[in-house]
């Protein structure tokens, strides 16, 4: 993940809130040998008025609190728990907790649980809280962009609305459904043809793994600087060495999940090494405009050009660029003959044209 959200947008977090202390009424209720507190009664008073209307809200309120009248203290107890360990995000995205999912919960509670918590995710729209969520999110980042791939551009608040990504699964997690906090804006490829259903939390074996914060600010960058010239399958493009800077845990969980590496070989490198090549070559014959470049002085503009392109950040599509131009210019920097030699005669044609 490039870089990460900013936490202010998940400040209108009350309907999570709400949620979670009308179950935990539920609870003490019950524990004490009484009803349940009614509706709209149950309801915290500061947002009685927002939601008594929600009857969709009111009856799934009610079925989980049948369901868990016919639970004991302790199941009750585990639940509560479990409500509380799914929500530290932050705490289990680095692996200093771990939660139960909603396999481990009493059986007849699941389905009351799921309905109650995925319905109410989808209040977050009706209520506007979705869109406001998106609107800060969008003013509060630098790129536009996924920040889980760098390439699929985000609109504007206003428009058909940007994938909203559970990334903790709301299958296995239900209990943070609704939590902005989980919530993450996410391209539609990233979303639906790679993280799926997977569980950002475990690896397909079950193990425990660490994960991007997605609200946490980071700035990783791309290496490419082992990339090996001319040793690509085509005998062409180079053999890709792809690198994450500063590398992580977290970044191969990123990787596992996104396929980055891959992606970034197959839809941007192998296909843009040939373009870039040609357009640094017009680049030199307008900006350098050397009749008869020597080995040093294409050097110089290599490495003055993958400058100019990583200024562009990830607001450029093609942010690959910068690192390609940065790995070329180290490998005729090493010595590497047969890439300065294939520079040189690169702009001298263009000159030559």
């Amino acid at each position: 993940m490039f870089f990460g959200y900013p936490i202010a947008a998940t400040a209108e977090n009350w309907l999570h809130e709400c949620l979670v202390e009308m179950v935990t009424t539920i609870h003490a209720d019950l524990d004490a040998g009484g009803p349940a507190r009614a509706w709209p009664d149950i309801i915290p008073a500061a947002y009685r008025d927002a939601l008594r209307a929600r009857t969709g809200l009111r009856d799934r309120l009610e079925a989980y609190r049948i369901a868990a009248t016919a639970l004991t203290a302790g199941q009750r107890q585990q639940i509560a728990t479990g409500i509380v360990q799914q929500n530290r995000i932050s705490e289990l995205c680095c692996c200093v907790e771990d939660c139960e999912d909603l396999t481990q919960m009493p059986v007849s509670c699941r389905a009351p649980i799921e309905n109650l918590f995925d319905f109410s995710f989808t209040l977050l729209t009706g209520l506007g809280i979705r869109d406001r969520h998106y609107e800060l999110i969008y003013n509060g980042t630098q790129y536009h962009v996924c920040p889980f791939c760098g390439c699929e551009y985000f609109d504007a608040p206003g428009a058909p609305r940007e994938d909203l990504d559970h990334y903790l699964l709301k299958s296995r997690y239900p209990f943070a459904a609704a939590n902005l906090r989980n919530l993450v804006p996410m391209g539609a490829r990233c979303n639906e043809r790679y993280k799926l259903a997977q569980d950002i939390l475990r690896d397909p074996g079950g193990n425990r793994r660490q994960v991007f914060d997605p609200y946490v600010d980071r700035n990783i960058a791309i290496r490419l600087d082992n990339s090996i010239p001319f040793a690509g399958a085509d005998g062409k493009t180079p053999s890709w060495v792809i690198e994450f800077d500063p590398n992580s845990p977290e970044c191969s969980t990123w990787d596992d999940v996104f396929h980055i590496r891959e992606r970034f070989q197959r839809d941007v490198l192998d296909r843009s090494f040939s373009r870039w090549l040609k357009e640094f070559s017009a680049w030199f014959k307008k900006c350098i405009a050397v009749a008869a470049p020597d080995a040093g002085t294409v050097r110089s503009a290599i490495l003055t050009y993958s400058e100019d392109m990583a200024l562009l950040g990830l607001n450029a599509r093609e942010f690959l660029r910068a690192p390609v131009f940065q790995m070329l210019y180290l490998r005729c920097e090493g010595g590497d003959d047969r890439l300065n030699t294939f520079m040189i005669e690169l702009v001298s044609m263009n000159e030559a044209n």
